[in-house]
């Protein structure tokens, strides 16, 4: 008689994949809707003052505009990677991405009464990459920051954003003065479903990291004294950009 032993069901490790990867699309996009709906909301009072404030209306509108162009990026980036689709890569000047995204998270930054220190000396320097991808990581990160910054109650929240040439690599950190990640943790927060967080997918830092080795470059993490953690992420090839003359 033929063996009838039966093979393993991997409805559920699917269902959990795809619920993880549903979770991280919804972790992406939920601070740029987040930036929209603020901005919207501003530019509502800004409107209904009397006389109007225009100047103020223009430069709220200007937000939803980058953050929803940025959600959108987002959502095409994830969904290349799922289909397994090349980065869309092109000349992207770093500082300027850099400070694009802490435009699009300073609302939530003030709430949370984090102070933002900026150190970044990149203004010419540009890599070729998916400018979609590379706003993912960072925006990832400093979300991942702010979130750890909600268990300090003790010290001012403070979170520093740097970018420079560092042994001849062009490099990005991101640190705060958080509860930091314990030694032992800090490869294992980038295997795939792997959260410290109660209600982590697991995916985010997974992700972070695939897009940056997709680039050529590496994430590592590692611990701040006497507090925090920090993230630094390194390309050894880059160009620096020449302004044309006309």
């Amino acid at each position: 008689m033929a063996s009838t032993k039966s093979s393993p069901d991997l409805r559920p490790a699917r269902l959990n994949a795809l619920g993880a990867f549903a979770a991280s699309i919804a972790h992406e996009v939920k601070q740029p809707l987040a930036a929209v709906t603020l901005n919207a909301e501003a530019c509502m009072k800004w409107l209904d003052h009397d006389p109007p404030r225009l100047d103020q209306a223009r430069a709220a509108l200007q937000v939803v505009l980058q953050a929803g162009m940025a959600a959108t990026a987002m959502l095409r980036s994830l969904h290349g990677m799922a289909c397994q689709a090349a980065p869309e890569r092109g000349p992207l000047l770093v500082d300027d991405t850099l400070r694009e995204v802490l435009q699009l998270l300073r609302g939530e930054l003030r709430q949370q009464a984090i102070t933002v220190t900026e150190a970044l000396t990149l203004d010419l320097y540009q890599l070729d990459a998916d400018r979609a991808q590379l706003m993912q990581v960072v925006m990832n990160l400093v979300l991942n920051a702010i979130e750890a910054l909600n268990h300090v109650h003790d010290r001012p929240r403070t979170l520093d954003l740097r970018s420079g040439l560092v042994d001849g690599a062009l490099c990005i950190s991101i640190a705060d003065n958080g509860p930091g990640i314990p030694a032992a943790l800090a490869e294992r927060v980038f295997d795939p479903l792997f959260s410290t967080k109660p209600d982590g997918t697991g995916m985010g830092l997974a992700i972070c990291r695939c897009i940056v080795q997709a680039h050529g470059g590496q994430l590592r993490t590692a611990a701040v004294q006497p507090q925090g953690a920090v993230f630094h992420i390194s390309f050894k090839e880059y160009t620096v950009w020449t302004p044309s003359r006309s």
